[in-house]
């Protein structure tokens, strides 16, 4: 089954095209968060709904705009470590992360040593609900306009609200 994901706050500019007809969830991957390096706040923030959908065995299919490049940093770069835990939680299995085609396995693993006991735990409590032995995730993305524009974000989803 799919589950679209809509990355608050630039995806909700794909409620705008009146091709996309999916049912939707909302998720938040912050592209600041991926900058600074705040993989704990990445995952910690990380909605149960979601990550359930993944555990499930769901393909999830996460839309996001970005203002200067093609896909988001929190696609790009987020979704990838992402992944990268979740195989080592979920399946204590490693897998070799590319982000923008360079292998950056050393440095996730480094990542993945400095996690919060907390925030591993609440990825461990979904193994119990595992259906799938992979991570199904699937990236949409375009170049938007209205970065930061909330007003423009706002009037989108109360006219989808209807």
């Amino acid at each position: 089954m799919i589950k679209y994901y809509l990355n608050l706050t630039n995806g909700i500019e794909f409620l705008d095209n009146p091709d996309f007809n999916e049912d939707y969830r909302f998720v938040r991957i912050q592209s600041t968060t991926c900058e600074r390096h705040l993989w704990n706040k990445l995952l910690s923030d990380l909605d149960y709904n979601f990550l359930l959908d993944l555990a499930l065995g769901n393909e999830v299919v996460i839309c996001d705009t970005s203002p200067h490049k093609t896909i988001s940093r929190a696609l790009y770069q987020g979704v990838e470590f992402i992944k990268f835990v979740l195989y080592k939680v979920w399946f204590n299995k490693n897998v070799i992360p590319y982000v923008k085609g360079k292998e950056c396995n050393k440095y996730f693993q480094n990542q993945y040593k400095t996690l919060d006991n907390k925030t591993l735990n609440k990825l461990k409590y979904l193994r119990k609900f595992l259906n799938t032995d992979e991570i199904k995730i699937t990236c949409m993305s375009f170049n938007t306009k209205h970065d930061g524009d909330y007003n423009y974000y706002r009037n989108v989803l109360i006219k989808n609200n209807k």
